[in-house]
């Protein structure tokens, strides 16, 4: 069952800076909302990065989507 996640486009916009690599250009507060959804998690810090976001297969799913 395919169920729609209704986004604006500021967070769309934060999915792709997310899939790209530039979590850390995202406002905390659209971070929280797409992890509430199930769009992004915490990524592992051991890089020395600190904490970063990675994308889930939902959140992929709606990168994917965009695109076309």
């Amino acid at each position: 069952m395919n169920t729609t996640i209704p986004l604006e486009t500021s967070e769309v916009a934060a999915l792709e800076h997310v899939a790209e690599g530039l979590a850390a250009s995202m406002p905390d507060d659209v971070a929280e909302r797409l992890f509430g959804m199930g769009l992004i998690q915490k990524a592992d810090a051991r890089a020395g990065n600190g904490e970063t976001w990675q994308l889930t297969s939902a959140g992929l799913a709606v990168i994917r989507s965009s695109d076309q």
